[in-house]
């Protein structure tokens, strides 16, 4: 059985008018479609303009498309807000005295669902928790809902209560697990749950006890660094440097760090991010402002390109400007002596175009405006530490934002203009330190989940969603607790030079890629085999033509893959001719189409089929209002068996 080379070729000799052009086989044998000049000519100018022995280079050209009225919806809601427990993993078939979960469930694909060897972003996700009780492990659990335990890495001295970060730190195109150990190391797992590394001690810069470390590329070469704390570490485990101010942590208060890395500045360089300095790659100071230590976030807050960063700390909350200095301050609705105050979230809560932040404490889960006056606040119960986090999603797609907060006992949604109550869900329990609620679409059914980390009464995890399954879509990665969307890849690669958050979506802990819209739109990607020639068929060989088009409202910036598809005479399949396409697709327009060239083997070939972000059979890469058009066949004939 031949198989086939293919290659792209880029064509412009001619012109193409697409009218009737499925009848066509470029054989100039009555086809009309193919016109070198812009217009038909009968099959005696074809004589003249084409060799009917050779495929000839041609054509065709970008162009507008019909756009699809359901992918654009103004200021009306996606769906309704009902929520249900999905499903919950509470037992667990290995160590299963390990059952408790105190930190922020990461979300990423680590395990080859569909067969096509690797796990990225058309897989389903899974769930990465460390659970606690008879020992430490770190579990993987397929977000189908099935419960599956992919992963039981067990005796990897981790943190408890710790954190992890997925990523792919080592560019072989699998996610990895980052976690913080009891002895103040780092470690990394490979997808199958190979220990890769363990770092050197980080006692410095790392607290002990529930540390989140944070996966980027600091200095854009393509081999990400690994923050914890004030330490930064190489994607192999070496320590390249360590701050000497905060780590991103209320020093001497409570546990944890949930440091990170932002290009705060906009120099196009990302800096390691605490509560009252920023770092280099090496650990050395840009600046320390001389303020105490906190858990940072950072949104834009003002009219300039820069970042602000907003700290909690010993029951406060301040806004400082990218060089530091202190903008406003505020005492959190109900902390004190002893609630100091959770990570901060940013997001647009009302709608109004610019961005607030969020902090929850002992008693209260409060959102502020830029000036550090409270919108409002709203009661929870969080004796225990005072410090839990919190995310923001749009689950309507009405264009505002929710906060979703876990405290002691309950699962709360907050309406983000006013607080107002829009779920109180007692199937949840937790002792709570730094951990929060993460949002995903964990099972790939184009909706986004709550996964909830739970220890007491409940343990292990609980995945909320919507009973109407009406929830706007949602990333299939959560990878870190310092997450911005930016960050991470759909993938779980780590982009060597991210998008700046905060001037694409200005939010933080958050995964809501539409809140402040007023609405939504959505791309929606097709593909179309536009002719296929037959002419060299004697020589084995065939030429195809294959566009993208976007009837979406959204343009298409992702990179997504155009392909076409070949079933043999044995039944058998094969990609002969592939485009990542990296350039923007404009809503309601098509590319200039891509020419692909079978150079040997076409008479095996019985069936063509072109395909966009994956076709039909699952997810891609790219959310779009309608997913089951990204394919097409070619139903003219073909080469004759050879």
């Amino acid at each position: 059985m031949r198989r086939l080379s293919a290659l792209l070729l880029l064509a412009a000799c001619s012109d193409y008018n697409l009218e009737n052009s499925k009848g066509g086989n470029g054989d100039a044998e009555g086809d009309t479609a193919f016109d070198p000049e812009g217009a038909n000519h009968s099959d005696d100018d074809y004589e003249e303009d084409v060799d009917p022995d050779v495929c000839e280079p041609r054509t065709i050209e970008a162009r507008d498309v019909t756009q699809t009225d359901e992918c654009q919806v103004e200021g009306d809601p996606v769906g309704s807000f009902t929520p249900v427990v999905e499903w919950k993993k509470e037992a667990w078939a290995v160590q299963a005295g390990s059952n408790q979960v105190m930190m922020m469930p990461a979300v990423g694909s680590l395990n080859d669902d569909d067969g096509d060897g690797d796990a990225d972003e058309n897989d389903i996700p899974d769930v990465v928790v460390v659970t606690y009780g008879s020992e430490d492990v770190i579990r993987v659990v397929s977000g189908d809902g099935s419960g599956t335990e992919l992963l039981n890495i067990r005796n990897s001295g981790v943190q408890g209560q710790g954190g992890v970060a997925l990523g792919d730190i080592d560019n072989d195109g699998w996610t990895d697990i980052v976690a913080p150990t009891n002895q103040r190391t780092l470690v990394a797992y490979d997808h199958n749950g190979t220990r890769m590394w363990t770092s050197g001690n980080l006692s410095s810069a790392m607290y002990g006890t529930s540390d989140n470390p944070a996966i980027a590329d600091l200095d854009g070469d393509g081999n990400p660094e690994i923050i914890c704390g004030a330490a930064i570490v190489s994607n192999t485990g070496a320590t390249l440097g360590t701050g000497r101010a905060g780590i991103g942590n209320v020093a001497g208060n409570n546990v944890g760090t949930t440091s990170f890395a932002y290009d705060i500045d906009n120099d196009g360089v990302q800096e390691v991010v605490v509560g009252n300095a920023l770092y280099k790659r090496n650990g050395t100071a840009i600046w320390s402002n001389g303020q105490s230590d906190g858990y940072p976030a950072v949104g834009n807050f003002d009219s300039d390109d820069k970042g602000e960063i907003v700290v909690t700390v010993g029951g406060k909350i301040r806004l400082q400007d990218d060089d530091g200095t202190v903008l406003c301050s505020a005492d959190i609705p109900g902390a004190g002596a002893a609630y100091y105050g959770g990570p901060p979230t940013v997001a647009d809560f009302d709608g109004d175009g610019e961005a607030e932040f969020a902090a929850a404490a002992g008693s209260r889960y409060s959102v502020f405006e830029r000036d550090c006056s409270v919108v409002w606040q709203a009661a929870t119960q969080d004796a225990s530490s005072g410090n839990t986090g919190s995310s923001v999603f749009d689950f309507e797609g009405d264009g505002v934002a929710e906060a979703v907060y876990a405290d002691e006992t309950r699962l709360w949604v907050f309406a983000g203009p006013d607080g107002a109550v829009k779920l109180e869900s007692k199937q949840h329990t937790n002792a709570t330190w730094l951990e929060y609620p993460a949002v995903a679409d964990v099972d790939a059914d184009g909706h986004a989940e709550i996964i909830v980390a739970n220890t007491g009464s409940y343990s292990g995890f609980t995945v909320f969603g919507d009973k109407a399954d009406s929830w706007r879509s949602a990333r299939r990665v959560w990878n870190q607790h310092a997450y911005t969307i930016t960050n991470v890849n759909d993938d779980g690669s780590i982009p060597a030079k991210p998008a700046r958050n905060l001037e694409t979506y200005n939010n933080f802990r958050s995964g809501d890629i539409y809140a402040g819209t007023g609405g939504y739109i959505l791309p929606d990607l097709s593909v179309t085999v536009d002719d296929v020639c037959r002419d060299e068929c004697d020589n084995d060989r065939l030429v195809a033509w294959v566009s993208v088009m976007n009837h979406g409202f959204e343009d298409v910036t992702t990179e997504v893959l155009v392909e076409l598809v070949a079933t043999y005479s044995d039944g058998s399949e094969a990609v002969v001719g592939s485009t990542a396409v990296t350039e923007t697709i404009p809503a309601g327009r098509a590319l200039q189409a891509f020419e692909y060239a079978v150079e040997s083997g076409a008479g095996d070939i019985t069936k063509l089929l072109g395909r966009v972000d994956g076709g039909n059979a699952g997810p891609g890469n790219l959310t779009e209002c309608i997913e089951d058009n990204n394919q097409e066949r070619w139903t003219e004939d073909l080469c004759p068996d050879r």
